[in-house]
């Protein structure tokens, strides 16, 4: 697969035997070598990196990670299994896999610390209980509106509508929209005020 994406712009069998030459110097510790590998490769190295990743930083940290790593190993480069540029796409791949992962990871244990968090608060069985109270004397004064009250109550504390909105949706005129929920409320606190 990477030889055919290495192969894909047709390089000349000079240029391949160039890189293969290079990574040959850099065995040898020549770092003039990396960087000429650099100049020939960075830009296939960094489109993989991208494609899979979808984010530039990551993609920068992974072509670097990808250079260091042929530096560290040119040692174990074997022309005989492919080509200098299927070499380091391979590097590359695995590292930007592997960078993907981590991502997924980070993002599982914060959702995780997150839902760990939420349960934390309401993880007493009295917090529970007590949430169960509140709620149940909250529809109970819910239950002495209208409805067409409790409809815009409903518009305005749950969809989050403006008046403007609430007006619009319904057909109700904005000032009977506005009477409306300042009555519901008043009604709310003092049924909720009269509960023991």
């Amino acid at each position: 697969m990477f030889e055919a994406l290495a192969n894909r712009s047709s390089p000349s069998r000079s240029v391949l035997d160039e890189l293969a030459l290079l990574v040959e110097d850099m065995q040898q510790g020549n770092q003039n070598a990396l960087e000429s590998l650099y100049d020939a490769t960075v830009g296939k190295l960094y489109a993989l990196a991208s494609a899979i990743l979808r984010h530039a930083e990551d993609a920068e940290e992974v072509v670097c990670a990808t250079y260091a790593q042929a530096w560290e190993s040119a040692s174990s480069y074997d022309a005989q299994r492919g080509s200098v540029l299927g070499w380091l796409l391979t590097i590359c791949r695995s590292r930007a896999l592997d960078q993907l992962r981590k991502r997924r990871v980070r993002i599982e244990s914060q959702d995780g610390a997150a839902i760990d968090q939420a349960v934390s608060h309401i993880a007493a069985p009295e917090d529970l209980l007590s949430l169960m109270q509140q709620t149940s004397r909250v529809r109970a004064a819910l239950a002495t509106l209208t409805v067409e009250r409790r409809q815009l109550v409903s518009l305005a504390f749950l969809s989050d509508l403006s008046h403007h909105e609430i007006a619009t949706h319904t057909g109700i005129p904005l000032g009977t929209v506005k009477s409306h929920l300042r009555r519901a409320l008043l009604q709310l606190r003092e049924h909720l005020e009269s509960l023991p």
